[in-house]
């Protein structure tokens, strides 16, 4: 191996020529190849080898031989040559250097040795040519400009001037600099470069031979001389060759790395989780110019009207967007939190290099997954008349995991269930026999809550509570159905206050029969409240239970008596003051409204304030995928990151709605619909129920009576297969309460109805329910909802997908309604005294049953009253109803039955005195009947309308009294 070694040195061992002077002119050869580089790269179709070098001196024109390893497949060739510096001789000297090929194995896998001169101001060699058998390997050559340059490339503004019509402007726009990292050791004077520029590595500028100080001045890139033909965002590149002087073949273009012209934005982390937060930085990378008149106020200016503002869209989720789950919210992915409603930022000329951040929230879905779900972020600017480049220039889309966390409320719910047992959120169980307005739900951070009023049942044991009334707010909206006792009746009132449609989601379900009436209402958190109400008797109607399945967002955020949602039982008796107690009274006392309190939802007028769009904080906003922009930028914004499906619906729901804000004296004529409240009673016997059974039963009796009565519906035996941890065991306990409290089995289908609403709430959560395994066209979930219709339809309609498709003449939700039936009104349920102060008390609220739809009509004759004597007036007239659901109806009295108008405010003395009867001024009433059919009408109900200043009047006795103030 020695041997063959030497034989390759001798290929590259040079001869000394001692009698001339390499130095002198005629005594070496210029080398000037440019191939020779080291920068050049080598062309694999014209591979070169110095075997057939002469022998000879040699000078490098600007340039030296390479003293460090070339890459492979450079100076033309595939093993370059180099030489080691370390033994270079000293000006007028003369030494052997080392020499070194280069190998895919090493720097300097073989070596050799050359004669090498210091000639003063350059070095000239004595190359020899090379052994054949050791081709391709060529000699290298580095340029010698005595400057390296390492470009980079930066951004700034450039101040300019545009000529228009109305005279000069000032423009600011983006300049482009090609930044040198130079020695700075070294004089640049003698140095001269060549630039070129690059936009998404198509070459658009070219600048050559550039001295120093030329280079500064014309070798940036301004925005003029790509703008039209290249729109942000873009790539930029900038490459230098610096050399000595003009000499060619000196200097090597170094090119930059790419510079990003745009804008970026960041996520602050990879996996979104649902009502979990991630930071999206926006950073623009180039300036946001600016155009302005030469006018005083110039930096105001700029800074408050040079702007752009930069939207987040969400590309390809159209439909994804625009869908519901069965669990009433729509699968938004992800909102966008801010402290404005916008769908975006805004950026300032002032400031554009200033980054911005937007917080991005997990929409909770109430879907419990299989597994992750994706978001995809995108931002896009607006349209831009300053500064044209910034028109539309989008990002790039960001995807990012959105973690399922839904799981961690899979089972849980709260209700109230008569006479009324409770159960948390995490289910501990209690009994609550008490009066009076209590708080059920609350959530800490949110402006929603949900209140039941209990009085006594009137059947059953005589200190035995039952639910009726609910109200639910969300904000400055509530939602309260009132069927509670008063002195004298009881109220039967469903209505809807406030001024905002979307503040939650209503969706009635009616029925004739007992158990087949009810609301589904969903809060703007995701949390979903059903309670179902019926008739007990001509007068009293019950709510059975209130159920509330709630939302990830009540995770750790629930108050009340529903407890505190956290996993664990321990610490769900939270009263008031956070303090944690496990005695039922202590903490079902904490969270008792106070009788007629302003903290209550249950006193009238209910004071409502109107919603000031201009001053409330909307924090979360959901963008839609295309929209123009405006001040608000397209925000759909609330204070809940969940973004419920639809509005409230006033024709469909069956229920009242006003968006009037308080019942104070009115100064317009406009036509209010008037029904009668009553405060509610507070009082009851709270004293404990005592233990003793009644009517043959026994414990063991009731709790198989039960038993056997739940496990034989066909819904439950379906959810108990396939929902996971649903047991109708759980509800077993309840209903034989009830049986105890009540001596019958009066509660046992309300108990079913609870569970089976706790049946579907929680299958529709859960997707693997959902997915056709079976590949035949029906799911799990299919299976559960065709038997999930109420009373299974009547008898008198198909139930699809848990909606009762009626058959011909057959009404409600359960198709129980049919028109041959004849209303029912009772005067305890219409308590009609109107003052007519306040109303114009011509649109009454009817109350009762069995109302229909199609044909509702009603009948009205009026009368006068006079002391105990009524005067009856006009004619009995016959005219069309307005339905609101089976229980409650509307009759507008026509105009030529209304014996008077209420007084305009001129026309009202400023004091009272006695006046006679005969003034004209007499009370005025209704008798007002309804029928389904035009023809066969209820008993009547009657209404008295006074002016409340004037006269006291009675409807039991159905006289009036004139005052005297």
């Amino acid at each position: 191996m020695m041997i063959w070694y030497r034989y390759f040195l001798l290929g590259l061992m040079s001869s000394v020529f001692a009698d001339i002077d390499p130095c002198m002119p005629g005594n070496h050869v210029l080398m000037d190849d440019p191939t020779r580089l080291t920068t050049y790269e080598t062309d694999p179709t014209s591979v070169l080898c110095d075997d057939d070098l002469v022998t000879q001196w040699f000078r490098i024109k600007c340039g030296v031989l390479a003293t460090t390893p070339p890459p492979l497949n450079r100076c033309g060739t595939e093993k370059p040559v180099w030489i080691d510096p370390t033994d270079m001789p000293s000006s007028g000297a003369s030494a052997i250097v080392k020499t070194c090929m280069r190998t895919a194995f090493s720097d300097c896998r073989f070596k050799g040795e050359i004669h090498v001169t210091n000639c003063g101001g350059y070095y000239v060699y004595e190359l020899k040519n090379v052994t054949k058998s050791y081709c391709p390997l060529r000699y290298c050559v580095e340029a010698d400009s005595g400057v390296m340059v390492l470009p980079s490339v930066s951004v700034s503004l450039h101040d300019g001037t545009t000529t228009t019509n109305s005279g000069e402007s000032f423009t600011k726009e983006i300049l482009f600099t090609c930044d040198l990292g130079v020695n700075t050791e070294v004089d640049l004077t003698p140095i001269y470069y060549d630039v070129v520029w690059y936009i998404n590595d198509q070459e658009i500028k070219r600048k050559t031979n550039l001295s120093n100080s030329a280079y500064i001045s014309d070798g940036n890139l301004n925005e003029s001389e790509w703008r039209g033909n290249y729109s942000l965002p873009m790539t930029v590149n900038c490459s230098v060759k610096a050399k000595a002087g003009v000499c060619p073949g000196t200097g090597y273009f170094v090119r930059s790395v790419s510079f990003f012209a745009g804008f970026t934005a960041e996520l602050s982390g990879e996996t979104l989780q649902e009502n979990g937060e991630l930071q999206l930085t926006i950073q623009l990378t180039v300036p946001l110019g600016c155009t302005f008149a030469n006018v005083q106020g110039n930096d105001e200016y700029m800074r408050d009207f040079c702007r752009m503002r930069i939207k987040v869209i969400q590309p390809d989720q159209a439909s994804a967007t625009s869908q519901c789950t069965r669990a009433g919210v729509k699968n938004t992915n992800y909102n966008i939190r801010t402290n404005k409603a916008e769908c975006g930022v805004t950026i300032f000329h002032t400031s554009w290099d200033t980054p911005v951040v937007l917080n991005i929230s997990g929409a909770p879905d109430n879907i419990i997954k299989s597994g992750y779900r994706w978001g995809v972020i995108q931002l896009q600017t607006d349209q831009q008349f300053f500064h044209e480049v910034w028109s539309k220039v989008e990002g790039e889309k960001i995807e990012f995991y959105i973690h399922d966390d839904d799981i961690d409320i899979m089972g849980k719910s709260c209700y109230s269930s008569n006479d009324p047992h409770m159960k948390t959120f995490d289910g501990r169980h209690y009994e609550l026999h008490e009066t009076g307005e209590y708080v059920l739900y609350k959530h800490d951070n949110l402006s929603v809550a949900i209140h039941a009023y209990f009085q006594p049942c009137d059947w059953g044991k005589r200190n035995a509570k039952c639910n009726c009334g609910i109200a639910i707010r969300n904000s400055n909206a509530v939602f309260r159905a009132n069927f509670c006792k008063h002195a004298s009746g009881y109220n039967r009132i469903i209505e809807f206050i406030g001024c905002d449609n979307d503040a939650m989601t209503i969706e009635g379900f009616q029925s004739k029969q007992r158990f087949g009436s009810g609301y589904k209402i969903i809060l703007p958190t995701g949390t979903m409240v059903t309670f179902t109400y019926g008739s007990y008797g001509s007068s009293v109607m019950l709510i059975h239970f209130i159920y509330v399945k709630p939302s990830l967002l009540d995770w750790k955020e629930s108050r009340g008596l529903c407890g505190y949602m956290d996993g664990a039982t321990a610490n769900d008796f939270k009263k008031r003051d956070e303090s944690e107690v496990q005695d039922v009274d202590d903490f079902s006392n904490s969270w008792k409204i106070v009788y007629e309190s302003s903290e209550s939802m249950f006193i009238n007028p209910l004071e409502i304030q109107p919603p000031a769009s201009s001053t409330m904080v909307r924090e979360y906003c959901t963008c839609p995928d295309e929209y123009t922009f405006n001040d608000q930028m397209g925000a759909s914004c609330s204070a809940s990151p969940v973004e419920l499906c639809s509005s409230s619906n006033t024709t469909i729901n069956g229920y009242l709605h006003t968006c009037r804000t308080s019942l104070t004296k009115r100064d317009t004529e406009e036509e209010m619909v008037y029904f009668p409240w009553y405060t509610n009673l507070d009082d009851g016997d709270d004293t404990s129920l005592d233990s003793d059974w009644s009517g043959n039963w026994t414990e063991n009796s009731a709790a198989e009576a039960c038993r056997k009565y739940l496990r034989a519906n066909p819904l439950i035996q379906k959810c108990e297969e396939v929902v996971p941890g649903f047991d109708s065991e759980d509800y077993v306990p309840d209903c034989t309460q009830d049986i105890k409290f009540m001596g019958s089995t009066l509660f046992m289908e309300s108990t079913l109805s609870l569970l089976q609403t706790a049946c579907v709430a929680e299958a529709v959560r859960l997707e693997n329910l959902t997915r056709d395994d079976s590949g035949s066209g029906t799911t799990l979930l299919d299976e559960i909802l065709a038997l999930s219709c109420t009373n299974n339809c009547s008898n008198a309609g198909s139930c699809i997908s848990g909606t009762c498709l009626c058959e011909t003449s057959y009404e409600g939700d359960d198709c129980s309604l049919h028109g041959s039936d004849t209303p029912f009104l009772s005067q305890e349920t219409n308590m009609g005294l109107c003052n007519s102060y306040l109303d114009t008390c011509s649109t009454y609220v009817i109350t009762g049953e069995y109302f229909m739809r199609a044909q509702l009509t009603c009948r009205a004759s009026s009368f006068k009253v006079n002391g105990s004597s009524l005067e009856m007036v006009g004619e009995i007239l016959t005219f069309p109803g307005v339905y609101v659901n089976p229980f409650i109806g509307i009759c507008e009295i026509p105009n030529n039955l209304i014996s008077r108008k209420r007084r305009s405010d001129d026309q009202m003395p400023t004091t009272r005195k006695r006046r006679s009867i005969s003034d004209g001024q007499l009370p005025t009433g209704y008798n007002i009947s309804l029928s389904n059919d035009g023809t066969t009408f209820s008993t009547e109900v009657t209404f008295i309308s006074f002016d409340a200043n004037c006269y006291e009047c009675n409807i039991t006795t159905m006289t009036c009294t004139e005052k005297v103030v």
